[in-house]
């Protein structure tokens, strides 16, 4: 029990550190929209990835509080 309590804690802290991340991504992506192409791009690349890890972690934090 007290595994899965470590793995939440971690699994928790991991998430807050990506949101924070897409959330200043989100920010720097609306700044540079009429900038560069690639820099468009890359930042809309990595949006995408940080959500798909996010959505992740949450599943997996969902999954341990089932149990």
């Amino acid at each position: 029990m007290s595994e899965n309590k470590n793995k939440l804690q971690r699994l928790q802290k991991e998430l807050k550190k990506y949101q924070t991340k897409l959330t200043q991504m989100q920010k720097d992506w609306a700044k540079s929209k009429v900038g560069s192409r690639y820099g468009d791009k890359y930042l809309e690349t990595q949006i995408k990835v940080y959500d798909s890890m996010i959505q992740q972690i949450q599943q997996e934090i969902l999954n341990l509080k089932q149990k």
